[in-house]
C-alpha cells in the first residue's frame, strides 16, 4: 500500500508538471491542394485561447502539454489533436464533412445478412445472438444497451446485480437468493410494472435466470423497443434481456476471416525491399554501400555533424551498425554519446525501445520505457509498456504489480478508462498469469482467458507517434484481404478515444481456419509533421499455450500513400486438441 501511495503521488506530481509546460504550436492547414484561411484553432475547454489561420493557411497558438487543440471550419470535418511533450508543428489536411451522406449510403449499402452477422459475431462485440437470429446493436430498431464480458464484474452474485449496477434507469426487484424481476419500461396501463423476459442462448424464460454464473456471460443486452420485442409476443411487452454465455457460444469459437465476407482480392503487390529503401535518406544509402566497418564509420562521421540534432539519424545508424554489421559496441556508443536527442522525447524513446525489443535487449528496453513512464504517467499505455518490459526482463512479479496498479488507478478515476484498450491490456494481464502464475504467486486455475484469443496467432501493432494515420491490410493465403483503418476520416471515435486515454496500439486475430502464409501490409498517410513514424509488430503464435512464442519486428514509415509490405506470417492453422 505504501508503494502504491508513492506511485499515486508521483503520478499527480507528473501531471502537475506537464500541465505547467507552455509551448508554441505552429503549423499550416490546407484542403489537400490549397491553403485554408480563417480555420479556427482553439484549446478545448479554454474559451479565450483561440486563433485563426492566415491567408497562407499558417497559424501559431500557445498551449500546454495535455491540451486538446480543436480545428474547425464550416463545411469541413472537425479535428482534435492532443498536445504532447514533443509537439511543435502540426500540419493538417481538412476534408469536407459529408457525414449525413455517409450515413444514408452505409444504411442502404451495408445491410448484412444473418450469415454475415454470424461470421462477424466473434470479432464484433456489438452483435448478440437471440432466439430469432443475430442482432447488430448499431443497426437494430430502437435502443440496444449492451455489455460484453470485460464490462461485467465477476463479483456480482447474479444477473440482477449486473443489471442494477451497470444500467441506469432500469429497476430490479428481489434478490439473487429468492429471485426477482427486471423492469425496463416502467408501469403498465393499469399501474402494474411490466417485467422483462430473458433470452438465454436462444431459450426464452419468463423468470429471472439467477442460476447463470456471471463469470460465464459473454454478452448481455437490454432491449425495450416494441419494434423488436414484438416478435416475442405478449410476454415481451416489458422488454427483453438477452444473454449469451461462453458455453452457449462455444468455448472454442470459430474465428472467421473478415476478408471472406467480401470479394476482396489484392490486385497489385505491395512495395518492398529496394522500392521502399529508395525513399530513405541519402546517409542510409551511403552506409549500405560501405564495403567495411571502417568505411561505414567514415560515412557516419561525415554525416554526424549535419544531423547532430536528429534522433532519426542516430537511431538509423545504431540499427545499421548493430543489426547489419554486428558492431554492438560502436552501435551502443552512438546512442550513449547522443542521448541528449532522445531525452524528454517520449516518441523517440519508444522508437528506441522498439529496436531494443526487436533485438532481444530487454534490460535496455526496460530502461527506455521507464523514462517514457516518467514523461507520460497519465497515458494508459505507459502501464502496458512498462509491464511488458518487466515481463521480458523476467521480472514477472513487477509486471503483475504494474497491471494491478493500472486497474486500481482506473477504479479510482486517476486514469480514464477505454473499452478498446481495456480488452488489450486484459489479454496481456491474463496471459502473464496464465504462463507465469507461479512466479507472481497467482492461482492459474482461477484465470479465465478470452476464448477468442486463446491458442491463436495474435498480432499486436503499436506506433510511436500518436498522430500517425495509416491503414493495415491483412492478406490471407488465398489472396483476399481485410483492412483496419487508423485514420481520422474513417475511425474518428477510436482516435479520439486514444487521445483522451493515451494509447497507440491495436490487436488482431488471424483466422485459424486458413493456415498458410499471410501478409501484413501498411499504407502510411503521415503524422501531421514531416517526421517518420515507427511501427512495432509483435506476432504471437499459440497465444496462451505453454509453447507460446513471439516475434518482434520494427519498421520506419516514411513513404506515403503507397501499400508497403511489412512482413509475412506463417499461420499454423486450426487449434490443436488440448
Amino acid at each position: 500500500m505504501k508503494k502504491l501511495t508513492l506511485t499515486l503521488a508521483f503520478i499527480s506530481l507528473g501531471l502537475g508538471l506537464m500541465a505547467q509546460e507552455m509551448r508554441t504550436v505552429r503549423g499550416s492547414v490546407t484542403d489537400g491542394t490549397n491553403p485554408m484561411q480563417d480555420v479556427v484553432i482553439a484549446v478545448q475547454g479554454k474559451q479565450d485561447v483561440r486563433t485563426f489561420t492566415d491567408a497562407e493557411g499558417k497559424y501559431e497558438i500557445q498551449a500546454e502539454v495535455g491540451d486538446l487543440l480543436e480545428y474547425s471550419y464550416t463545411g469541413m470535418k472537425d479535428y482534435l489533436v492532443r498536445v504532447e511533450e514533443v509537439t511543435r508543428y502540426l500540419n493538417l489536411i481538412m476534408i469536407p464533412d459529408i457525414e449525413e451522406l455517409d450515413e444514408v449510403t452505409v444504411t442502404r449499402s451495408r445491410r448484412k445478412s444473418q450469415q454475415d452477422l454470424a461470421m462477424e459475431y466473434e470479432s464484433n462485440p456489438r452483435i448478440i445472438k437471440t432466439a430469432f437470429g443475430f442482432l447488430n446493436a448499431d443497426t437494430a430498431p430502437g435502443q440496444v444497451r449492451m455489455l460484453d464480458q470485460n464490462q461485467i464484474l465477476p463479483v456480482a452474485l447474479c444477473i440482477l446485480d449486473v443489471i442494477q449496477r451497470r444500467f441506469t434507469g432500469v429497476r430490479t426487484v428481489g434478490n439473487c437468493q429468492e429471485g426477482g424481476a427486471v423492469i425496463v419500461r416502467g408501469p403498465g396501463s393499469v399501474g402494474n410494472p411490466r417485467v422483462a423476459i430473458y433470452d438465454v442462448d436462444g431459450l426464452v424464460f419468463t423468470t429471472v435466470p439467477t442460476w447463470i454464473d456471471v463469470s460465464q456471460i459473454k454478452r448481455l443486452a437490454l432491449i425495450s423497443s416494441i419494434a423488436y420485442t414484438a416478435r416475442y409476443g405478449a410476454v415481451g411487452g416489458g422488454g427483453v434481456v438477452i444473454i449469451n454465455t461462453l458455453t452457449g457460444s462455444s468455448q472454442n469459437p470459430t474465428r472467421y476471416d473478415q476478408a471472406r465476407l467480401r470479394n476482396n482480392y489484392v490486385k497489385e503487390p505491395a512495395l518492398e525491399g529496394a522500392a521502399i529503401a529508395s525513399a530513405e535518406p541519402t546517409y542510409m544509402e551511403a552506409l549500405r554501400e560501405a564495403d567495411s566497418f571502417e568505411d561505414a564509420q567514415t560515412v557516419y562521421s561525415r554525416y554526424e555533424s549535419q544531423y547532430r540534432s536528429s534522433p532519426y539519424f542516430f537511431l538509423d545508424a545504431y540499427k545499421h551498425f548493430y543489426q547489419t554489421l554486428g558492431e554492438t559496441e560502436f552501435a551502443d556508443q552512438i546512442i550513449q554519446n547522443n542521448s541528449r536527442v532522445f531525452d524528454k522525447n517520449a516518441s523517440m524513446l519508444k522508437a528506441l525501445a522498439y529496436s531494443y525489443q526487436e533485438q532481444g535487449r530487454y534490460e535496455k528496453a526496460l530502461a527506455a520505457y521507464k523514462e517514457v513512464f516518467i514523461l507520460r504517467p497519465n497515458y494508459s499505455q505507459s502501464y502496458q509498456d512498462l509491464a511488458l518490459a518487466y515481463r521480458d526482463a523476467r521480472a514477472y512479479d513487477k509486471s503483475a504489480s504494474i497491471y494491478a496498479r493500472y486497474k486500481y488507478l482506473i477504479d479510482e478515476n486517476f486514469l480514464l478508462p477505454s473499452e478498446d484498450f481495456s480488452k488489450i491490456i486484459q489479454h496481456e494481464s491474463d496471459n502473464l498469469l496464465q504462463l507465469h502464475a507461479a512466479q507472481v504467486g497467482a492461482n492459474a486455475k482461477k484465470i479465465v482467458s478470452d476464448p477468442f484469443v486463446q491458442n491463436t496467432t495474435r498480432v499486436v501493432v503499436e506506433w510511436n507517434e500518436t498522430e500517425a494515420e495509416f491503414e493495415l491490410q491483412f492478406v490471407n493465403p488465398e489472396g483476399q484481404y481485410h483492412k483496419w483503418k487508423h485514420t481520422y476520416v474513417d475511425n474518428e471515435d477510436r482516435i479520439i478515444d486514444e487521445k483522451m486515454t493515451g494509447y497507440s496500439m491495436e490487436e488482431h486475430i488471424i483466422d485459424n481456419a486458413l493456415p498458410g502464409l499471410w501478409e501484413l501490409n501498411v499504407r502510411y498517410d503521415g503524422n501531421k509533421s514531416l517526421t517518420p513514424t515507427y511501427l512495432k509488430v509483435t506476432t504471437y503464435y499459440n497465444y496462451g499455450e505453454r509453447d507460446q512464442k513471439k516475434q518482434v519486428n520494427t519498421f520506419k514509415l516514411t513513404l506515403r500513400n503507397n501499400w508497403q509490405k511489412l512482413l509475412s506470417i506463417n499461420n499454423p492453422g486450426v487449434s490443436r486438441v488440448r
